[in-house]
């Protein structure tokens, strides 16, 4: 969850706390102007107050917390958008319009994603994935749809894949898990219950997690071993459809995928080729372009 949004919610506040948020809210970007001392002042509180509300934030203090919220500050600002992620289209558009601004959501979000999308991360999100001998998918709803996808295609170059589809049994499942698997977690708030708790379980058995979460602090974040941040421009609940957020999650995995492949070109392209010679040997079309043949 974005800080912006922790403070709106003011949960577990007192009434001097709430006012503290409230004004800096109201600063925005202004607060690398000021101190502890200064915000107490314009709020009437004490710094002491001021430094609990950061802790209560899980900050280790002041510093630490205006670092992050001007990060945050300057992310939100950052405009790739021609296009609204909540509402991209409106009820008075024509069915072109919609359309385009839908394939111009899908760009906006691409280049959010990777603008996010960190060298030193990318590269031990892959070393987890080559020291593991499985890999297991933890989610909820759409992502773990996104996640079969990423299962298949690592399948086919012979890389094992489990995902736990049962949200019942997924607590149970991920107690299972042995030393030398890795757990991919996908969660865009970092915050869900269950995913904490499986989260958690991982982490007091030494199971290392790929997180797959939005920008900022969340308890997800925390918890990982390596985190990858989508594109965050989206409303948890106030949206049309999630649009952006599935997109990134789609291509945060489509990347993890390619890096892998990337490490064993050859024998990752011979292993796709017969595996899916091998069982898909049905599979076949008229049609020139996708006939296969083609070598890459």
């Amino acid at each position: 969850m974005l800080i912006i949004e922790k403070l709106n919610l003011k949960e577990k506040m007192s009434d001097g706390e709430e006012s503290i948020a409230a004004f800096i809210l109201t600063l925005g970007k202004e607060l690398h102007k000021y101190s502890t001392r200064n915000i107490a002042e314009a709020t009437l509180t004490s710094p002491a107050t001021v430094i609990r509300l950061c802790k209560k934030l899980d900050f280790k203090g002041f510093d630490d917390f205006k670092e992050q919220f001007l990060k945050e500050m300057n992310y939100l600002d950052q405009q790739y958008g021609k296009v609204d992620a909540n509402f991209p289209f409106n009820r008075n558009d024509t069915m072109m319009k919609t359309a385009h601004k839908i394939s111009h959501l899908y760009e906006d979000t691409v280049t959010d994603t990777m603008t996010l999308l960190h060298h030193d991360d990318l590269q031990k999100a892959l070393r987890l994935l080559k020291n593991s001998n499985s890999i297991h998918i933890f989610s909820t709803g759409t992502a773990l749809n996104l996640a079969e996808s990423f299962k298949e295609k690592m399948l086919k170059i012979g890389k094992n894949v489990v995902i736990s589809n049962n949200l019942n049994y997924q607590l149970y499942e991920v107690s299972c898990i042995p030393k030398g698997d890795i757990a991919i977690i996908i969660s865009y708030s970092g915050e869900t219950i269950n995913t904490i708790k499986i989260a958690q379980t991982c982490k007091n058995n030494k199971i290392p997690i790929i997180a797959i979460t939005s920008f900022g602090e969340n308890t997800l974040a925390k918890l990982a071993s390596c985190k990858l941040t989508i594109s965050t421009k989206e409303s948890l609940y106030h949206n049309l459809g999630d649009f952006s957020t599935h997109l990134a999650t789609h291509l945060m995995l489509d990347i993890l995928y390619s890096v892998f492949f990337l490490e064993d070109y050859d024998q990752n392209y011979d292993n796709k080729i017969k595996i899916t010679k091998d069982l898909e040997a049905l599979r076949s079309s008229t049609n020139p372009i996708i006939n296969d043949g083609i070598e890459k």
